[in-house]
């Protein structure tokens, strides 16, 4: 509370001391509202120590007195940590820590439960970005001297220092420092800026740091030639020391190895791959050497872009004009996939032309959005619709984030007046699906391997016709079986060409729809069965398992098993002992290590060598779920057939005697037994005199009983 003093001077006193009197009354008062409690005045800055893990951060913030329910901790919008609080008295405590490095946007606060020596703990729990050691806590620590200590309860000591090399000091003749003071003036010297964003105990990247050095070599000396490489710049920016900046270009240190160019102040910068040669990333920075886009004065300029490239040509009032803006964005993003040109004057339909092809495509998007639109329309129009394939063409369908349909071709043995037929057929596909799918062609010498995943390899049929979710290896499959419903032969089909398209277009649309069936590896359909025979399933007739039409007896096994010749015989008369019984139930075997094997109903390893016993019941004709699969468990595994015999005839409920069964199947296995396993050859015989030399082993008396007396 603040008192307040008397209006009147002490009786007796002189005018002057009076005054005086009131004037030091006044000022204390003064004073004594300034440090009252609950007045605010500068927070001040709490003792704070720290430790580390190679994951983690532990940061304890100490004040004395603490009042508990104060404590905010929160993150500025740069990243920087911020700590509020107040103590008993109401005095504000504040820390604002600018961090050495990234931390996790998730952390987590407590108030400890004993009081350290300054006052009462707040322990703060940070995630690592990067997980290795930090050299400090904060970017200068001097501002914090007498407030910092280290925790080294909390510290694991056996955090080594990592080595930083001198990359940028060992190199200033050929790169150039860019921090964020001096961005905009690097920016303005040069017409492209390749940045090299690397933190400085980061060797990840070492191969592609190295390569950067030698193609800024290389680019300072094609700049004493060539005027257009003279205003490149390779920079390097320390994403530790410039912490802010180096976040905004996506620092990371991982193996994906990536640079950012600029190429005017008022542009985003773009994203490039690194290389492992210096060859390849100065072909890659080619394409920033020239403008974006390139202004059309004449048709004519038109005409010598589109001999050359895919070309996509914008018609806009003005430079000013908000669509030329984001056709300018877009054009900078896709540079060196295809042409962009431009006319001004007039504002026309954006139009494009595929390199090579006679038809062009016309933009009917939006332009109200930030880009996306045009450039998600522009980047499937860009590739062919049509082209080979091969792994280094990987990154530009990953960006197309489409299904990828490809075709497969016997180039072992080309017919090429054939394959030109299917090519024309695809493409015409291809056109329909601009946007949708992406289609390419491979080649049986290098892809062939691909087939099984698309159960197309039993048998391998080409030309093949596969989609992919993705262009990713996990993606998933489906396969395009040209079965004799559909035509007697695949040669058939495609000299077809129209009813190919249609039927393409139709698996197409039920890809795309999520309609159609997965494809896994699998065996070939058996087209053969006959009541008393063991029906062989494989993933492609899976659904004969999921929904049987009557119940299965089912043989779950791996080809690479023990006596496999001797098991499938044992299979093979069991049907034949159990065909009087057909009408009730079907014999079939699921050959687990060339099929596809689903988690969910057997548990088993695909390549298992057990063989296993199931009793697949009917599914129920009102369209009820089918009954749980019953397994024969007493043995687990490999059971005699006698036991299996047993294990059907309880299963079928139809009163069977297992025994009678169990008589046809020994006269059966008579009547056609197994394969003869062959003897192991007969050992050569000893030549005489061969074991002369080794005497009479007397020498072996020290062995026992094994000789000597």
């Amino acid at each position: 509370q603040v008192g307040f003093l008397p209006a009147r001077p002490f009786s007796g006193a002189s005018p002057a001391m009076a005054c005086h009197t009131a004037f030091a009354c006044a000022l204390a008062c003064v004073v004594a509202a300034l440090v009252a409690p609950g007045v605010v005045g500068k927070p001040t800055t709490p003792r704070f120590k720290w430790g580390q893990t190679k994951d983690l951060i532990f940061l304890s913030v100490i004040v004395k007195d603490l009042d508990k329910a104060s404590v905010s901790v929160a993150w500025t919008a740069d990243g920087d940590l911020t700590f509020r609080a107040k103590n008993a008295k109401g005095e504000e405590q504040a820390l604002d820590l600018p961090l050495r490095e990234d931390v996790e946007e998730t952390m987590k606060f407590e108030v400890a439960p004993r009081p350290d020596k300054w006052g009462t703990a707040v322990l703060i729990t940070l995630g690592k970005v990067n997980k290795h050691r930090w050299d400090v806590l904060v970017q200068e620590p001097k501002k914090f001297k007498g407030l910092l200590d280290k925790d080294w309860n909390r510290e694991d000591q056996a955090l080594e220092p990592e080595e930083e090399a001198p990359y940028f000091e060992d190199n200033t003749d050929w790169l150039v420092g860019l921090t964020a003071k001096n961005l905009d003036k690097t920016l303005s010297k040069f017409s492209a800026v390749v940045v090299n964003v690397r933190y400085p105990w980061c060797s990840q990247c070492k191969s592609q740091d190295d390569t950067f050095v030698k193609a800024a070599k290389e680019a300072k000396q094609r700049g004493k030639k060539e005027a257009n490489w003279k205003k490149v710049a390779f920079a390097v920016l320390d994403a530790r020391e410039e912490r802010k900046l180096a976040k905004k270009l996506g620092a990371k240190c991982d193996f994906n190895c990536e640079y950012r160019v600029y190429t005017a102040k008022d542009e985003e910068p773009i994203a490039l791959k690194s290389k492992y040669s210096e060859a390849d990333l100065l072909s890659s920075v080619t394409k920033f050497l020239g403008p974006a886009v390139q202004v059309i004065k004449a048709d004519t300029d038109l005409d010598a872009l589109k001999e050359k490239n895919t070309t996509c040509l914008g018609s806009f009032s003005s430079e000013t004009s908000s669509k030329y803006l984001l056709f300018k964005k877009v054009a900078s993003l896709m540079r060196g996939e295809l042409a962009f040109a431009v006319k001004f004057g007039e504002e026309r339909t954006l139009e494009m032309w595929p390199h090579k092809q006679n038809f062009s495509f016309k933009f009917d998007g939006t332009w109200e959005d930030n880009g996306t639109s045009l450039r998600d329309w522009v980047l499937p129009r860009s590739i062919p619709l049509l082209q080979p394939y091969d792994w280094q063409m990987r990154e530009t369908y990953e960006k197309l984030a489409l299904p990828l349909a490809k075709v497969w071709f016997d180039d072992s043995d080309p017919n090429p007046s054939f394959e030109k037929v299917v090519r024309h057929a695809v493409r015409r596909v291809a056109k329909r699906y601009i946007g949708k799918l992406a289609f390419v062609e491979q080649k049986k010498t290098t892809y062939a391997h691909e087939l099984r995943d698309y159960g197309l390899n039993q048998p391998e049929v080409y030309p093949a016709f596969g989609i992919a979710s993705n262009s990713s290896y996990n993606s998933i499959k489906y396969g395009f079986e040209v079965t004799p419903e559909v035509a007697p032969s695949a040669q058939d089909f495609w000299r077809d060409a129209d009813k190919a398209i249609e039927r393409l277009a139709t698996f197409c649309d039920a890809v795309l729809a999520g309609t159609a069936t997965e494809a896994h590896e699998s065996g070939p359909a058996q087209s053969n069965w006959t009541q008393g025979a063991v029906k062989k399933l494989v993933w492609k007739t899976y659904k004969e398992i999921e929904s049987p039409e009557r119940p299965l007896l089912l043989e779950v096994y791996g080809k690479y098993r023990t006596e496999t010749e001797r098991k499938l015989k044992e299979a093979e008369n069991l049907a034949t002992a159990l065909e009087p019984h057909a009408e009730l139930f079907t014999v079939a075997g699921f050959e687990t290590s060339e099929n596809y094997l689903p988690a969910d109903l057997f548990k088993r390893e695909k390549y298992s060598s057990d063989t296993e016993w199931y009793w697949v019941p009917a599914k129920p004709a009102t369209g009820e779920a089918r009954p749980e699969i019953i397994k024969l468990t007493k043995p687990n595994k490999d059971a005699p057939i006698k036991t299996v015999i047993e294990f059907a005839a309880k299963s079928s409920g139809a009163g069977i005697s297992a025994e009678e069964v169990m008589q046809r199947f020994e006269k059966r296995m008579e009547e056609n037994p197994p394969p003869a396993t062959p003897p192991p050859p007969p050992m050569d015989a000893m030549p005489e005199g061969a074991m002369d030399g080794m005497g009479g082993m007397g020498g072996m008396s020290g062995m026992g009983g094994m000789g000597g007396s």
